[in-house]
């Protein structure tokens, strides 16, 4: 333990001492951080044949037999700690001939395989050996049709990659979020293409479509036992994308989708149920809806008491009766201009509450949705993935808070069965599955943030909120309390100074000197002279004590610096000041309304040209250092932890971005301007794997972490990127 903390510290030498002193205590580890310490130093070779001559001597079997090679037998007769022991000489073996393009693939697959025969209930060598199949399936598929494998074809390797990644989450839950989203995805495509010619082909072969047919059996038949054994909470954290896929074209697919939802509700109810709320409240037939109805018979069926005394039917009804009403609270009233009403829940919403509270499901608020993981592999089957005092919607309060933009969407106050309030915002006309599938990404942003020593040092973190969606067109979100839009600050700070913006004019006046590169002096003097900077006065009013406004203005700059970079990666546009707010708490940056994704920006009228929102004001309130000090260093953590978990976002959005569901994927009209606009799915994963590796458009060499945050902050702060915004962003505030 102490030469892998100096190892990870860089402490070379006190790294050696210690394994010097550790193989002289009879520590066989000792030889694993001995050949990493000699690939640490460049001396490939020599760690590779450290590593192979160890194993081959079975030098991790000192205690009951040195002399004896690795069997079947042996393995058996070995103690848990000397497999595993082995196992990670093994896959560390692997790993550096992989990387070091030493071995051929057929003898490269044999190294990966032998870590899991090893040491069977080890998670990390089951993920890596789907890893391997991951990477032959990806490299298959830039193949021509006609050079593509059988064992491609027939959807073998994805069942492989598959196996592997569900024996690894019945180990552990450390790969979670890489294994389990791509596992459902590579599932419900190979149940879709059963029937579907190869790419590029005509017609299919019989024999090609009875061996998929096979292939599909043989997964389903290890999928049934894995259904049964795996713990219900690994499966609520992907509900939302199982959910999403009821629909599917295979019916044995679908059979089994209905066992997992079944399983996830049966042992979650209270939370899960807000979960599949949107499939309960499907109103248009069709072949979604008659699953729904499947679905939810099934789960009446359930005869067994959950959660103490209740029947699952009982929730069921619950969960319905109180969707109804928020429905309808989200459709009623009349409410016209645009301000920001105060109205009645019985009398103006027409809202029932002897028909729906007390609700037995959770309040539905982040920290009451959100499932925990085990800390220790070992307690996977054991772990209680939600606190034991769940607190439910006991009512709701009679005054809502109608607030003045387009869709009119309403501020309810519930009451938790704690006795606290708690606001949620019941939002009609928005579909918000991808704003709830967002938020799930943002969470595991959160986690890589709190793992990393550096960023976790500096709390870094992104501010994320539940949001359930009703139906396709309603839904929930938390209302996050003590928040205020950018936008109001500023105004309010320049009214003060009387200072107040002539929208027409400002236009007039960014669009000449957009005109030209001579004139953009009409924007950095003229318009940016009319707004001298304001945002650090809103610090200083209202953090009066020293100490909490340094920590107020550090928050800030950091967060501000974590969801500029996660932005960019996003393609996170539309970033105006009604949708970037501050924390009067602490001073953090929250970001809402994440609607124009996917540099759906480029497609405006007028072309958003900045990557984030990083005005003049902005970078007034980071300090004397501006841009240059914790703002940049935070942008570069988080750019990098993006770059090393690169695996795991892009197994996120793939699942979402693929998702027949979501509005990605339906022809849409930009709400800019009435032009259809129509997401390639495969090019918005290109593009969004091109700027996790640091590659800028056009180009194919790719920048530094360092290199890629200084293009970006140069193009954020660019006057010609700001002129030429449309003038709802308000470059000038």
């Amino acid at each position: 333990m102490s030469a892998r903390l100096a190892r990870k510290a860089n402490a070379k030498n006190q790294s050696f001492s210690a394994v010097l002193r550790a193989s002289q205590l009879g520590d066989d580890s000792a030889i694993i951080e001995n050949a990493k310490l000699l690939w640490r130093d460049n001396s490939h070779r020599k760690a590779i044949q450290m590593l192979q001559g160890a194993i081959e001597q079975n030098k991790f079997m000192t205690q009951t037999n040195p002399s004896a090679s690795i069997s079947i037998t042996n393995i058996s007769k070995m103690t848990a700690e000397q497999r595993l022991l082995t196992a990670r000489a093994q896959l560390l073996l692997a790993k550096w001939l992989d990387g070091a393009g030493q071995s051929n693939a057929s003898a490269l697959r044999e190294k990966y395989q032998q870590p899991p025969k090893t040491h069977s209930s080890w998670e990390k060598g089951h993920y890596y050996l789907g890893r391997h199949y991951k990477k032959i399936l990806e490299a298959e598929k830039l193949q021509k049709v006609d050079d593509q494998s059988d064992n491609y074809l027939t959807g073998e390797i994805s069942r492989l990659v598959i196996e592997n990644y569900v024996r690894s989450l019945n180990s552990g839950t450390k790969y979670l979020y890489q294994t389990l989203p791509r596992v459902l995805t590579l599932w419900l495509d190979l149940g879709a293409n059963l029937d579907k010619p190869p790419e590029g082909k005509g017609t299919m072969s019989r024999e090609l479509h009875k061996r998929r047919g096979e292939q599909l059996g043989l997964l389903h038949a290890f999928l049934d036992k894995y259904i049964q054994r795996l713990p219900a909470y690994v499966f609520y954290t992907a509900l939302s994308q199982i959910v999403a896929r009821i629909a599917h074209q295979n019916e044995l697919v679908f059979s089994r989708l209905r066992r997992i939802i079944v399983k996830v509700v049966e042992a979650h109810p209270r939370q899960a149920i807000w979960g599949i709320i949107g499939i309960i409240t499907i109103r248009p037939p069709g072949e979604r809806k008659n699953r729904a109805l499947d679905i939810i018979k099934t789960l009446r069926a359930v005869t067994r008491k959950v959660e103490g005394s209740y029947d699952l039917a009982t929730l069921l009804k619950a969960g319905e009766r109180l969707a109804s009403q928020l429905l309808d609270a989200c459709q009623a009233g009349d409410f016209h201009g645009n301000k920001t009403v105060r109205a009645s829940l019985t009398k103006d919403l027409r809202f029932s509450h002897a028909k729906c509270t007390p609700c037995p499901l959770v309040v539905p608020v982040d920290s009451y949705l959100t499932a925990t993981l085990p800390a220790v592999s070992d307690h996977v089957k054991k772990h209680s993935a939600f606190s034991r005092d769940i607190v439910t919607v006991d009512g709701f309060l009679d005054e809502v808070l109608v607030l003045s933009s387009l869709a009119k969407p309403r501020r309810l106050t519930a009451r938790g069965s704690d006795g606290k309030t708690y606001m949620l915002l019941i939002k009609p006309k928005d579909d918000l599955r991808t704003d709830q599938r967002l938020m799930e990404f943002n969470g595991i942003i959160n986690r890589s943030l709190k793992r990393d020593a550096e960023s976790s040092r500096r709390q870094l973190y992104i501010r994320t909120y539940a949001v359930v969606p009703l139906n396709e067109e309603c839904g929930i979100i938390e209302w996050v309390p003590g928040i205020r839009t950018m936008r109001d600050i500023l105004l309010n700070l320049y009214t003060a100074r009387k200072i107040y913006p002539d929208y027409m004019l400002l236009k007039q006046l960014m669009d000449e000197a957009s005109a030209s590169e001579s004139r953009i002096r009409i924007f950095t003097d003229d318009v940016l002279g009319r707004f001298p900077a304001v945002l650090q006065m809103w610090f200083i009013q209202q953090f009066p004590n020293p100490s909490t406004w340094f920590a107020a203005r550090l928050r800030y700059t950091r967060s501000c610096a974590v969801m500029s970079m996660v932005g960019t990666i996003l393609g996170l546009g539309d970033r105006h000041g009604e949708n970037v707010n501050l924390e009067e708490g602490n001073g953090g940056v929250f970001h809402v309304d994440f609607n124009c994704l996917f540099d759906k920006g480029l497609t405006f009228a007028k072309p958003e040209r900045v990557p984030f929102r990083l005005t003049h004001n902005m970078v007034a309130a980071m300090g004397i250092y501006g841009y240059e000090g914790p703002f940049r260093k935070s942008s570069e953590l988080t750019l990098s932890i993006c770059r090393q978990q690169e695996e795991t976002l892009m197994t996120i959005f793939e699942s979402f971005i693929y998702d027949p569901t979501l509005d990605l994927q339906k022809e849409k009209k930009s709400n800019k301007r009435d032009v259809v606009v129509k997401l390639q799915p495969q090019s918005v994963v290109d593009s969004i794997r091109r700027k996790v590796r640091g590659l800028l458009p056009n180009e194919s060499i790719p920048l530094s972490v360092e290199g890629q945050v200084e293009e970006l902050i140069k193009q954020a702060v660019d006057p010609r990127n700001l002129t030429a915004m449309y003038i709802g962003w308000c470059p000038f505030l």
